[in-house]
C-alpha cells in the first residue's frame, strides 16, 4: 500500500524600507504553501527536477518587496503524521495548491480562535485564486467567503452583513 504524500514549501517575505537607489530590506517573515495527495510518480519527479512551475507560481520581487522559496520537502501527513508536527505555526494559514485539470488553484481556509479579533459571529475565513507567474493572481478570480453558524457566505452577502450587524447589536446591548 502507497501512502500519499503532501509537499511543503515555505518562503521568506522582505520589504524594502528605502528606495531604488538605497534600497534598505526587512525580513518580514514568510508563507507556507502546500499539496496535498501526491502520488509516488510525482514525488519522484519533484525529487529530480525540483518545483519550477510553482517556484514561477509563489516568487516575485519589484522595487518594494519580495517572496521567495526557501525551503521544500516531501512529507507524509496521514492520520497518524509523521512525527514532524504541523507544517506551519499555529497562527499562519498555509496556502494550499491544488491542479484542478487545467490550472493551479490557491486556496486557504481559516478557522478563528477566541483570541482572534474577529466580527462576531463569523468563525471562519476562506479565499481562493488562480495564481499566475511572478506571484500575480488571475484578475477576477479572487473569491472571500466567510463562515457563521448559518452557513458559508460571500463576503458582500446581505445575509453576512445583515449577521453581523446583529451580533453587533447584541453585545452593545450587554
Amino acid at each position: 500500500m502507497h501512502s500519499l504524500k503532501t509537499l511543503v514549501i515555505h518562503t521568506q517575505y522582505k520589504e524594502n524600507y528605502g528606495d531604488e537607489q538605497n534600497p534598505y530590506w526587512k525580513f518580514k517573515g514568510g508563507s507556507t504553501y502546500f499539496v496535498t495527495d501526491l502520488t509516488d510518480q510525482q514525488v519522484a519527479k519533484i525529487e529530480a527536477t525540483g518545483i519550477p512551475t510553482l517556484t514561477n507560481l509563489i516568487e516575485y520581487k519589484n522595487s518594494g518587496s519580495e517572496e521567495y522559496v526557501l525551503e521544500h520537502q516531501i512529507r507524509d501527513l496521514g492520520k497518524n503524521g509523521d512525527g514532524q508536527g504541523p507544517i506551519c505555526e499555529t497562527w499562519e494559514t498555509p496556502i494550499q495548491f491544488r491542479w484542478d485539470g487545467s490550472k493551479w488553484v490557491a486556496q486557504t481556509n481559516h478557522t478563528y480562535g477566541e483570541d482572534d479579533y474577529v466580527a462576531a459571529p463569523i468563525v471562519s475565513k476562506a479565499t481562493q485564486w488562480i495564481p499566475l507567474q511572478g506571484g500575480d493572481r488571475e484578475k477576477g478570480s479572487y473569491a472571500c467567503q466567510y463562515k457563521t453558524p448559518n452557513g458559508w457566505f460571500d463576503a458582500d452577502s446581505l445575509q453576512l452583513k445583515q449577521e453581523v450587524a446583529e451580533a453587533q447589536a447584541q453585545m452593545e446591548i450587554v
